[in-house]
C-alpha cells in the first residue's frame, strides 16, 4: 500500500463552520484558513489543530476574507492565495502568529491548487 487515509470522529470540532477552505501543515500543527460560512459568506477566520494536544485554537484572522482559495506550507509559514474574485496572497508566520502580504498572482483564481517546488 502506498497511501492511507485516517478519520477520527472523536476529534473536537473546529470553532467555525467552513467550506471552500484551505489547509496546510507545519510540523505537528495543521492550519485551516478562511472558507465560506453556511450562508456562503467568505471568512477571514483561521484555526490551528495541534496533534499533540488534539485541540483546535483560533489564531489571528487573515487580512482578507477568502473562499475557494488554496494554501501551502513554505518553511515555517503558511501561504494562502486566490479565492473568489481574488488574485492576492498572504503569508502566516507560525512563529510570530502574524499575517503579512505576499506577492499576488497574475490572475484571479478560484478553486485553485498550489504546490511548493524546490522550496518556492
Amino acid at each position: 500500500m502506498s497511501t492511507a487515509e485516517r478519520f477520527n470522529a472523536n476529534l473536537p470540532s473546529m470553532h467555525h463552520v467552513r467550506n471552500y477552505t484551505a489547509a496546510a501543515a507545519v510540523g505537528k500543527r495543521n492550519y485551516i484558513a478562511g472558507g465560506c460560512d453556511a450562508r456562503g459568506n467568505c471568512q477571514s477566520t483561521a484555526e490551528c489543530y495541534d496533534t499533540d494536544t488534539q485541540r483546535w485554537k483560533e489564531i489571528n484572522p487573515m487580512r482578507t476574507p477568502r473562499g475557494g482559495h488554496d494554501a501551502v506550507s513554505l518553511g515555517n509559514s503558511i501561504v494562502v492565495m486566490g479565492g473568489s474574485g481574488l488574485s492576492s496572497a498572504e503569508q502566516y508566520n507560525t512563529a510570530t502568529g502574524q499575517w503579512s502580504t505576499f506577492p499576488s498572482m497574475n490572475e484571479v483564481r478560484f478553486g485553485c491548487a498550489a504546490a511548493v517546488l524546490n522550496g518556492r
